[in-house]
C-alpha cells in the first residue's frame, strides 16, 4: 500500500490540508517520490511573502494496483479525497503504466482525471498512444535537482485546477526577471 505523504518542507506521513490540491503520485521508486515531494515542497516554499496559496498534498503510491484501488476506493466515498491531478512514471515495472492508465479510461467514473506521464527518454511509446489513453503531459525526468524544481512547478501552474491553487508560486529568479 502506498504513502500519503504532506508536501511540508520535509515530506513527512500525513494527509493535506482541507481544500488543498490533492497529487496522486505513481511512482515504483521511493528515492524519486521523496524528491518530487521535496521539490513540491521547495517551490510551494519560494512563494512571495504572504502568499496564502495551499499546498498540495501527494499520495505516493508505488504500484499501478495499489493507486487503482485507492482512487476506485476514494469514487466508492462519492469522489471525496479524489486527486486533482496524477503524475505517473511511464516506466513502471512490465507496462503496468500503461495497464493503469487503460484502467482508469475505462472507468467512467476516473476518466477525467488529468494524467501527467513522466519518463527517463522521450524514446517511449508514440506520444499519440499516451495522448489515446488520455494524457495530458509528458515530461523527461530531470537529472538535476533545479529541473525538478522547473517541472513540478511546471506541472502544477499547468494541470492543477485554478479553483484549487489559489496562488502558484514563482522561484526566486523568476520574480527577479
Amino acid at each position: 500500500m502506498g504513502n500519503s505523504l504532506a508536501t511540508s518542507a520535509p515530506p513527512t506521513p500525513g494527509s493535506s490540508s482541507a481544500g488543498a490540491p490533492r497529487i496522486l503520485l505513481l511512482e515504483d521508486s521511493p528515492g524519486e517520490a521523496e524528491l518530487f515531494c521535496q521539490a513540491l515542497a521547495l517551490a510551494w516554499a519560494r512563494c512571495e511573502p504572504g502568499a496564502k496559496s495551499l499546498r498540495p498534498g501527494v499520495d505516493v503510491q508505488y504500484t499501478g494496483q495499489d493507486a487503482l484501488e485507492g482512487v476506485k476506493r476514494q469514487v466508492a466515498l462519492q469522489g471525496r479525497n479524489l486527486p486533482d491531478l496524477i503524475v505517473l512514471d511511464l516506466d513502471l515495472p512490465g507496462g503496468a503504466s500503461l495497464k493503469f492508465l487503460r484502467e482508469l479510461r475505462n472507468d467512467f467514473r476516473l476518466a477525467s482525471l488529468p494524467v501527467v506521464v513522466m519518463a527517463w527518454s522521450d524514446e517511449q511509446p508514440s506520444m499519440r498512444t499516451l495522448y489515446g489513453l488520455g494524457m495530458v503531459g509528458y515530461f523527461v525526468k530531470p537529472l538535476h535537482f533545479s529541473d525538478l524544481l522547473t517541472m513540478v512547478r511546471n506541472i502544477c501552474q499547468t494541470w492543477l485546477p485554478k479553483n484549487r491553487r489559489q496562488e502558484i508560486c514563482l522561484l526566486d529568479k523568476e520574480r527577479n526577471t
